[in-house]
Parts: structure tokens; sequence; C-alpha cells
């Protein structure tokens, strides 16, 4: 299972966003927010999350609070959305407008000014004419 493709959505006073249907389809019921080493939040599915955290499990204390005082396990209210920690809120820069994009294997929530100037257009990656399209 991938997630692709990218949706806008605005937080609400309370720190609310709307999560989209495909999105939450793909989820489940609960699932995981990590804030990211970027500025923006990772959104995986349970089973993934514990593919990804197994490689901080044999590490050393640090590295494992670290990672594991990122996370919050969530699922959406009646109306779709999740509810964001402040601190969350804080460290993808969140205050109005928010990309919401499939990413492969997690989805990412970010501030629509921040993820403007952290994508590049694919024809402009390096390598990319090594890929069959």
């Amino acid at each position: 299972m991938y997630f692709n493709f990218t949706y806008n959505h605005t937080l609400d006073a309370k720190n609310r966003l709307f999560i989209p249907a495909k999105f939450r389809e793909q989820l489940g019921e609960e699932f995981v927010i990590f804030k990211g080493p970027e500025k923006c939040l990772y959104v995986y599915d349970k089973a993934t999350f514990e593919e990804v955290s197994r490689q901080f499990i044999t590490k050393d204390r640090t590295r494992q609070r670290s990672f594991f005082s990122q996370v919050h396990e969530t699922g959406v209210d009646k109306q779709g959305r999740v509810t964001l920690s402040a601190d969350e809120v804080e460290h993808a820069c969140l205050s109005k407008d928010a990309v919401i994009i499939g990413a492969g294997q997690r989805v990412e929530i970010w501030a629509a000014e921040e993820f403007q100037s952290a994508i590049t257009p694919i024809s402009q990656l390096d390598g990319i004419d090594e890929f069959i399209f």
C-alpha cells in the first residue's frame, strides 16, 4: 500500500485538520503521527509504524527516547478530522493552510509555505532520467 496525491486543507482554531477519505481508509481507525526530521509531521498506519520503529528498539536509549517521545497515537473524529497537539503544530509551522501529501509508505502534513519550499519538481530531480514512466 502506498499513499499518493496532494490535498490542501485548513487547520481550524482547535488544531483540527481534515484527513482525506482516501488516506483515512488506508490508515485505519487508529494511526500514528510522528514529528519527522523535517518541518512536517509523518503519519503512519500502525503496522508500518511498527516496522519503522523496530530500527530504534536496538539503538541506544538516547535515540529511543528521542524517537518514541515524538510519537502520538490517534484517530479521526466523526467529521474525519485529527486533532494535533500544540507541539505538533509548532514543529510543522502550521498556522492555517496545510498540505497533506501521500509520500509512499506514509502521509506527510506540511504548512503550505514550508511545502512549497521543500518540494522539487520531478523534472529537476537528479537521475530522474533513469526511471521509466
